[in-house]
């Protein structure tokens, strides 16, 4: 199968999607110490509406239900951002592989050398998980 999406730096386009924005602001909001401050009075919160709600059930399940479902969308949303900022270092990493591939080719390098970091680059795509 194909893959019609760019692999070098300069091909890839500004445009993304609603979910990488949201992705993204989710990342930035989640690594700040105001979220923490607002989850951990919203716990203590919980916590204090114990003795009111007599540790019912209900008062026990609406916290998993909620830190469940929000543990949910921030891992989906988080795992987008780390997997483009994977796909981008690797990118990078395979400009400067080719660029320093074409340097060495034209000096008095060895050529194995210049054959294996010709081979390095785009070697994310061929490699197997299984082997």
């Amino acid at each position: 199968m194909a893959d019609d999406r760019p692999t070098d730096p300069a091909d890839v386009s500004d445009e993304t999607t609603w979910f990488d924005r949201a992705a993204d602001t989710t990342s930035h909001i989640v690594a700040r110490s105001p979220f923490f401050l607002v989850s951990l009075g919203f716990v203590l919160g919980w916590v204090a509406a114990g003795p009111f709600l007599r540790f019912s059930h209900g008062w026990v399940d609406s916290l998993q239900v909620v830190v469940a479902l929000v543990t949910f969308l921030i891992v989906a949303l988080l795992q987008n951002e780390a997997w483009r900022a994977d796909k981008s270092t690797q990118r990078k990493l395979n400009a400067i592989a080719a660029a320093l591939a074409e340097i060495m080719s034209s000096s008095d390098v060895n050529t194995e050398h210049v054959r294996q970091l010709n081979a390095a680059v785009g070697l994310e795509k061929r490699e197997s998980s299984s082997r």
